[in-house]
């Protein structure tokens, strides 16, 4: 059996990044997994939390690159990928602030390209990072979708909707209804209004290759 030792990353688990073959990531914290809205509330009780990192592990060869270190009060979500870079979105409850950093896997660079203060959102529940291009959002907060940067937009969209990606001035949602068969949908809307352009069954993801499949 050819097996390659990945150090660094005790009980670490590789999940894949949309849009490459090349990559994976594995978050790892102090505790047991938390999401970034769970963080959140640990901090609202009054308590400390204690970090939650993300780690790339590149394929084939097994490189682990660690951009950021674990620290208390300080989460980095798992990164999206677009035209040959990570976007990390990271939230410093510390210091009550968002951060979005983009990373430069060649050159092993980390810059950071945009700070928000906290309060600009009403809590972490579903706040992310979509391409392409870049954007930040909440998702399906009491059927109101939110873009939080680079522009403020807000619309409304269905209990059932989630964001899959973004193209361009496009936004594809995921919609699902059972009654009582369960069916899935793809929902297109334009970034800047919420309208919908299109609607059909089944669904679409994009592959490595830029080239989309749907089903």
């Amino acid at each position: 059996m050819n097996t390659i030792k990945i150090d660094g990353l005790v009980g670490g688990y590789p999940e894949p990044i949309d849009g490459t073959s090349e990559w994976y990531y594995s978050q790892k914290g102090t505790d047991d997994f938390l999401d970034l809205y769970e963080a959140e509330e640990i901090v609202k009780d009054g308590h400390a939390f204690g970090g939650m990192n993300c780690h790339l592990i590149h394929f084939p060869d097994g490189e682990v690159f660690s951009p950021f270190e674990l620290r208390e009060n300080f989460y980095v979500e798992a990164p999206v990928w677009d035209d040959g870079k990570f976007y990390f979105l990271c939230v410093d409850f510390s210091k009550k602030t968002i951060q979005i950093y983009c990373y430069y896997p060649e050159d092993k660079k980390l810059e950071l390209i945009e700070k928000l203060p906290l309060d600009c959102v009403k809590d972490c529940y579903n706040l992310k990072l979509n391409v392409s291009p870049l954007m930040l959002g909440r998702d399906a907060n009491e059927c109101v979708f939110q873009i939080i940067w680079p522009e403020k937009i807000s619309f409304s969209i269905g209990s059932t909707e989630s964001l899959m990606f973004r193209d361009g001035d496009y936004l594809y949602f995921s919609e699902w209804h059972e009654d009582p068969d369960y069916h899935e949908y793809v929902i297109i809307r334009d970034f800047h209004t919420g309208e919908i352009k299109d609607k059909f069954s089944g669904t679409i993801c994009r592959m490595p290759n830029g080239v989309f499949w749907r089903f």
